[in-house]
């Protein structure tokens, strides 16, 4: 849920995966690194959605790989034909290009959640970083904002049924919010958490609270900053919970039915990060019946969502199909963040947002 810090990439047994910086030489493998380079090429899969890799971003790769070869994949074929010589792995992470790259020494996703890539990469000695922090946070918050303001302000049961009539107009307008008298809790204070609450300031909420495991500083934007062990004491209390957690063995189904039945009534969960945080068929159960205000999801746990999901067409409900990191400035933040850790590999640093072993994200 924040920046890495260094000392990440730990096995449960506290013992350093070999290759990493802190490893007992890994001032002599830094200094190998700076002399001869990566020892192979660098593999540089675009990803369609969110890093295609325009004519400028590959010599901006290039220059930061230097004097090591950049090959550049635009299909899987390409991926798989340059795979068994890489030694870094840059974009489009998949598993079948994962198993035919024997000599792989630390992979970056362009995206924040890869709790899929380190169950497939398993015990293999291969570091792995995923796009997080800042680079994905303002375009979440955004999203999470109009998913929740589609719901407060009518504008879906408005698209949903358009009608210029007194009596649809009444409706609406009687079920519509203002933020002013009302509490907010972001679930995780990373990155994206960070940004959500700086946006619910904005929109004058009457408090905010975060939850955070990590030992952190709140900052201006939130009135109180709590450990999970804290969560069934807020929940409650909460008119609207905005799920910007990772997934992880922790948070799994994080929002259970038992959580869900403490929930105030009315209250709209937002989920801009993993279906696999919220126990679905719960959710369903409390939107149904009236319990929960509504729900802003852009994602589910089984993607895509059904054609016949109730979801879709539940009043109380704006699905989105996982669109929230969609941003215009997403790919040159990640190629950025790429290039940055090619120096930092080669000065045998800390790698930025590199995933921790101990705590799955």
């Amino acid at each position: 849920m924040s920046a890495t810090q260094p000392g990440r990439g730990r096995r449960p047994d506290g013992a350093v995966r070999a290759g990493h910086g802190g490893s007992p030489d890994g001032a002599a493998r830094a200094g190998d690194r700076a002399r001869s380079g990566f020892g192979g090429p660098v593999l540089a899969a675009a990803h369609e959605l969110i890093a295609p890799l325009d004519d400028a971003q590959i010599a901006q790769i290039r220059a930061a790989a230097a004097p090591d070869e950049v090959l550049v994949a635009r299909d899987r074929a390409e991926q798989l034909r340059y795979a068994p010589d890489a030694v870094v792995l840059f974009g489009d992470v998949q598993p079948e290009v994962l198993d035919a790259a024997p000599k792989l020494r630390w992979v970056q996703s362009v995206g924040a959640g890869v709790d899929r890539i380190a169950r497939h990469l398993g015990d293999r000695d291969v570091r792995l970083v995923s796009a997080k922090g800042g680079i994905v946070g303002a375009h979440l918050a955004e999203h999470a904002f109009a998913l929740l303001l589609a719901l407060t302000r009518g504008i879906a049961a408005s698209l949903r049924e358009p009608a210029w009539t007194d009596p649809h107009r009444i409706e609406i307008r009687a079920r519509q919010w203002e933020f002013t008298d009302r509490t907010m809790l972001v679930v995780g204070y990373g990155g994206a958490g960070r940004a959500v609450a700086r946006r619910a300031r904005g929109f004058e909420f009457a408090r905010i609270v975060a939850v955070e495991p990590e030992s952190v500083e709140p900052g201006p934007d939130v009135d109180e900053l709590i450990a999970p062990d804290r969560l069934d004491e807020v929940l409650p209390t909460a008119d609207v919970v905005v799920l910007t957690v990772p997934l992880t063995p922790a948070t799994r189904q994080l929002l259970d039915a038992r959580r869900i039945a403490t929930m105030k009534p009315g209250a709209i969960v937002v989920n801009v990060s993993r279906g696999g945080l919220i126990d679905e068929a719960a959710l369903r159960d409390a939107l149904v019946d009236g319990r929960l205000g509504g729900a802003g999801l852009d994602v589910v746990v089984d993607e895509p969502l059904a054609a016949d999901d109730p979801l879709w067409h539940l009043p109380n409900v704006v699905v989105t199909p996982h669109i929230a990191g969609g941003s215009p400035r997403r790919a040159e933040r990640v190629v950025d963040q790429f290039c940055a850790n090619l120096h930092h590999w080669r000065a045998g640093e800390p790698l930025l947002g590199e995933y921790d072993l101990t705590k799955g994200y």
